[in-house]
């Protein structure tokens, strides 16, 4: 997941620079917000990521056993 994360992050980020322009004080304002939208998306996703992180996790049997007693 890590990877993909990296990798999508990476394309975006070329995406948005391979835009040469003749004055560097001109934005693309469009493909800055959708920068902007696909990291807020992955900080998001990472966040809830982490707060379900401990919540899905399997038993193992010995611990089972432990709780019977």
């Amino acid at each position: 997941m890590k990877k993909l994360t990296e990798l999508v992050l990476l394309t975006v980020l070329l995406a948005l620079f391979s835009q040469a322009e003749a004055n560097p004080f001109v934005y693309n304002y469009e493909a800055l917000r959708i920068g902007g939208l696909v990291f807020t998306a992955l900080l998001v996703a990472g966040g809830v990521t982490v707060l379900c992180w401990g919540q899905c996790k399997q038993k193992r049997k010995d611990e089972e056993d432990a709780s019977k007693i």
